[in-house]
């Protein structure tokens, strides 16, 4: 299969709604020899602060020496984006050939104990495979919803962490921090060591539960790690970080206030994988200049400095949260215009009332073109009884980024990564 046909084919495995359960995993995988037992996994779950928390963690474990690998999603660039190694996604025609192999098998005499797979759990089991025929000396899974039954989940991990509980895909999940915590809490494994970030107590109790009941011992954030936010940088977050067996004066590439938690709960990661496999700690030295060199798309990231452009990934209540507490630090006394989307199984009213709350600011909501979008008339609807604009997101991009240059004014693209993947895309090639 060329590059096109692949796209096509694996397209036809989308769906709205997952199909929740492991055993089409583990019988896709079981035919491929199980590439995924024969990796060491560090297992990150959580209902935001994954994506960065892995991104600090790779860059400190490649400067360690070590070849990472990580499956992460959704991509924001290029689909090869969701699996990589250092850094480096996988070659497209290495992909084609890999597809082109599961494709036999799901369409061939295997197909009905296949039957219902999804395009996620493909590109989850090719990311073992791939990971495993390169023989990685770790591999990073980070989960794709809840965690009990994603298809991350075949794994026998040697650290798992969860960085954070919120209301997200209620319908699917629960409608209760705690029935959240319980599905999260799905990746820890008998024995296995877990971090846990900044999670509300209620969701913790649950995660503290299971954790006790696997005799998986745990390294809690504000128990056995602590952060302390120290100031804002137009580079970062500096910040001090103290644990048992670590102490020292840290900065992020990613700005933001909750990325200190992030990189700190990457630290207490990066210090518990040492000690489970028997590597010396990292110095200092090493660890600042990883933590620094970090980026990730999409996550407060400027992509316009004249006129002041931000794509921010808060797409669900907990991450609109972080999003506010960081503009009202850094941006206090700007003007803001936020262009804001979801997809369906997102609490759209929840997240509108938070935005909502901004002062001085011009909320202006679109729909963007993906089968998981929003219905556009829903979004529509939103604004009209809420009095807000409406417009397509190309439009407001074309006239914000040739307005003449306003003193004091931030535009903010936000909400579904789906749909910011789109606009960075956009954003490029208009550069271009």
């Amino acid at each position: 299969m060329n590059k096109n046909e692949t796209n096509q084919w694996i397209a036809n495995y989308r769906t709205d709604q997952p199909h929740f359960g492991l055993e089409r995993m583990v019988e896709l995988l079981a035919l491929r020899g199980n590439p995924h037992l024969k990796l060491k996994v560090i297992h990150i779950g959580g209902t935001n602060g994954k994506g960065s928390t892995i991104a600090f963690l790779k860059n400190m474990l490649v400067k360690m020496g070590l070849r990472v690998g990580v499956f992460s999603s959704p991509y924001l660039i290029h689909y090869t984006d969701q699996i990589a190694i250092n850094g480096e996604s996988i070659p497209e025609a290495r992909l084609e050939v890999l597809m082109s192999e599961y494709r036999s098998l799901l369409e061939g005499d295997h197909a009905p104990a296949l039957q219902g797979t999804t395009e996620f759990e493909i590109i989850t089991a090719i990311a073992y495979d791939y990971f495993a025929s390169e023989q990685v000396d770790v591999a990073i899974m980070e989960v794709g919803m809840g965690g009990l039954l994603d298809s991350t989940n075949v794994c026998q991990p040697i650290l798992t962490g969860i960085t954070t509980i919120g209301l997200d895909h209620v319908a699917l999940l629960g409608d209760s921090l705690e029935a959240i915590a319980e599905k999260k809490a799905g990746i820890i494994k008998q024995g296995v060591p877990l971090v846990t970030g900044n999670i509300v107590p209620e969701a913790l109790a649950v995660i503290d539960q299971i954790a006790k009941v696997k005799q998986a011992p745990r390294l809690s954030y504000g128990d056995d790690y602590q952060v302390n936010h120290r100031e804002s940088t137009v580079t970062g977050e500096i910040f001090d970080y103290s644990s048992s067996v670590r102490q020292g004066h840290f900065q992020t590439g990613l700005l933001g206030l909750h990325q200190i938690e992030n990189a700190g709960m990457a630290l207490a990661l990066l210090d518990a994988f040492c000690r489970e496999i028997g590597l010396e700690l990292p110095e200092n030295d090493l660890v600042v200049q990883a933590l620094e060199e970090t980026s990730w798309p999409g996550r407060f990231e400027v992509v316009s400095r004249r006129p002041l452009m931000i794509l921010d990934g808060a797409h669900n209540p907990h991450a609109v949260k972080a999003l506010l507490a960081t503009l009202e630090e850094r941006f206090a006394d700007y003007h803001k215009e936020i262009l804001f989307t979801c997809i369906k199984t997102k609490a759209l009213e929840d997240m509108l009332d938070l935005l909502g709350t901004l002062p001085d600011t011009n909320l202006t909501l679109t729909h963007f073109d993906d089968g998981r979008a929003t219905d556009e008339e829903v979004l529509k609807q939103a604004a009209h009884s809420r009095n807000l604009n409406y417009q397509s997101w190309q439009e407001f991009l074309d006239q914000k980024m040739t307005d003449d240059e306003e003193e004091k004014t931030v535009r903010i693209i936000t909400g579904s990564l789906y749909f910011l993947s789109q606009v960075r895309a956009y954003l490029m090639e208009r550069k271009n």
